[in-house]
């Protein structure tokens, strides 16, 4: 008999972040690195089909890092996404 765990595989790929290009996806990995996280982006896009894959995908592809770190990733992600300006939207510069 198998027992199912709510925690993930230390060990396995775990998704903690959807990239909306790929500039977004390199920027985390290369930031989660410096902190010491091991992080891989996976494009779920290709170039060639882009219209196509973002009306089904509306991101570019996702940020991964192991189960043991996701928890931390998540929360260095977004801190960072939280200091960082995000450009106005067309209804703000109204």
């Amino acid at each position: 008999m198998t027992t199912q765990h709510d925690d993930p595989d230390p060990e396995a790929l775990v998704s903690v972040h959807e990239a909306t290009d790929e500039a977004e996806a390199t920027l985390l990995v290369e930031f989660l690195k410096s902190e010491g996280v091991d992080a891989e982006a996976v494009p779920v896009q290709n170039s060639w089909l882009g219209p196509v894959l973002k009306a089904h995908n509306p991101y570019w592809g996702q940020i991964e890092v192991l189960g043991k770190d996701a928890d931390r990733a998540r929360g260095l992600i977004e801190d960072y996404l939280r200091a960082t300006p995000q450009p106005e939207t067309p209804e703000e510069t109204s």
